[in-house]
């Protein structure tokens, strides 16, 4: 396997869920129970950010299924960087079989709102064949439009 696949498999795999991981991370203890409240009230952002919280254990221990559980419903909800880090969590099986499929969905619904990390992510798959056919032309397509954004791993 070429160098540069390998190094962007492990990009991704050890360093793609920092994705918009600011918001309630920057809190090292943020309140959660505030977050559970709103975000049961359909509050997108609060979904997103109870994500975050249990994806990275800040302020409580770390719960893949959790943060499973709320990126899905703010994801399903449109949240562009919801989608991406859900699409993330199937590709890696965090919290959840991994599902090539349910990666390559999801981080496409992410990257036709222009979100750059979910284009950059859905290059990667499509380098690499993961769930969908190797097509270097779709993930030049993908890596373009992430650049165009100034995603420097992109470029």
């Amino acid at each position: 396997m070429d160098n540069r696949i390998i190094a962007i498999i492990m990009l991704i795999v050890f360093s793609a869920m920092y994705i918009d991981s600011q918001g309630a991370t920057q809190n090292s203890q943020p309140d959660t129970e505030q977050y559970r409240q709103a975000a049961e009230q359909g509050d997108v952002e609060a979904q997103y950010n109870l994500g975050v919280i249990y994806y990275w254990g800040k302020g409580t221990e770390r719960n893949y299924q959790q943060a499973l559980k709320w990126y899905t419903r703010a994801a399903e909800q449109g949240l562009a960087k919801a989608q991406c880090n859900l699409g993330m969590m199937y590709y890696s099986a965090k919290g959840t079989d991994q599902d090539y499929k349910q990666a390559v969905e999801w981080l496409t619904k992410s990257a036709e709102q222009g979100y750059a990390n979910a284009q950059n992510n859905l290059g990667v798959m499509y380098e690499n064949g993961d769930g969908v056919g190797q097509d270097y032309q779709q993930a030049l397509k993908w890596y373009t439009k992430a650049s165009e954004q100034g995603l420097a791993k992109a470029q």
